[in-house]
């Protein structure tokens, strides 16, 4: 089956606390709960949002290839706490930091099709504040925070068994490495 899971959190934007998401499609099997994927997403994100973002819910839904009928809610978490980033430079909200994973495929035009995470983060765990405005490279260990936490959501953390996919089911292909864009950029930040 494959579900759907929402990660909620909020920052002070413009004077106004704001929700933003990300939602991450996982290919699962019979024995996998709704709620090990719920966690184990939760606990990958928390490790690279700052400690200026609240968690605020999680929820998991499916089956996302079914009708609209068929879909449900299979779990809801009210969460609490902050991201785990406490030192660092502030990112501008509308910026964000890009996880890609090249799916294998192809569009009509022969160009890459690629599976992007766009984070608004909030804070970088570097002190270079160039970087955090968008204006240089991020330094390695911003990098390597967000490709660790591109492997795990890939391959859920301590659930075997769930692999992140698109809403059709299409999972990437084996052995693919999440790739980390090296700039910040710019993202709508509500959405």
């Amino acid at each position: 089956m494959i579900i759907g899971v929402s990660v909620t959190k909020q920052s002070s934007w413009r004077g106004i606390n704001e929700q933003f998401s990300n939602v991450y499609n996982y290919d699962t099997g019979i024995d996998i709960t709704a709620e090990q994927v719920l966690d184990g997403v939760v606990s990958e994100e928390r490790k690279i949002f700052g400690d200026n973002v609240t968690f605020v819910k999680a929820q998991a839904w499916g089956p996302v290839d079914g009708t609209p009928a068929q879909s449900q809610m299979l779990n809801q978490k009210t969460l609490t706490g902050v991201g785990a980033v406490v030192t660092g430079a502030i990112a501008a909200k509308e910026l964000a930091a890009v996880v890609e994973w090249d799916t294998g495929r192809v569009n009509s035009r022969g160009g890459k099709i690629f599976f992007r995470k766009y984070l608004h983060v909030c804070k970088l765990p570097a002190t270079f504040g160039e970087a955090a405005l968008g204006n240089t490279v991020m330094d390695s260990s911003s990098i390597n925070l967000y490709l660790a936490f591109g492997n795990g959501v890939k391959n859920v953390a301590g659930v075997n068994g769930a692999s992140i996919c698109d809403k059709r089911g299409r999972k990437l292909p084996l052995n693919t490495s999440p790739k980390v864009l090296p700039h910040l950029h710019t993202r709508q930040f509500r959405r």
